[in-house]
């Protein structure tokens, strides 16, 4: 890729071509999430970190970097793009609805509403609210 706002100076011959979905159905895959406190956004870095934390890390997010380690939870992303140069916004919407309805049918199949009235928030558990 070629510095630059956007894709204009790339190689097309290098682009990855893929046959299309049999379905535009989202897809969940479950694994491991990389978490940090900068974004992943060339290609290099984001190829490093998954050699140095193994093949089965999916993706990359900073939002729960610092909740995790003080707050059990289960981190649901929304993905909106390959973590390269080519990153842009054009998908998060998408994303995050998509995530947000996981989020609402995995809770509302596995989590009895009365767990989930009674369960502390995030203000409290760190006492802020």
């Amino acid at each position: 890729h070629v510095p630059g706002p956007d894709c204009r100076g790339c190689d097309t011959a290098d682009e990855v071509q893929r046959d299309p979905r049999d379905t535009s159905d989202p897809e969940i895959h479950y694994g491991i999430i990389a978490s940090g406190n900068m974004i992943v956004k060339d290609a290099a870095t984001r190829d490093w970190i998954v050699a140095n934390v193994g093949e089965d890390c999916i993706c990359f997010e900073m939002e729960a970097a610092g909740l995790m380690n003080n707050f059990p939870c289960l981190v649901i992303r929304g993905i909106c793009d390959y973590a390269d140069s080519h990153k842009n916004d054009r998908w998060q919407r998408y994303a995050s609805a998509t995530a947000a309805a996981y989020a609402k049918e995995l809770l509302l199949e596995y989590v009895p509403a009365t767990e989930v009235q009674e369960t502390k928030r995030v203000l409290e558990v760190f006492e802020l609210g």
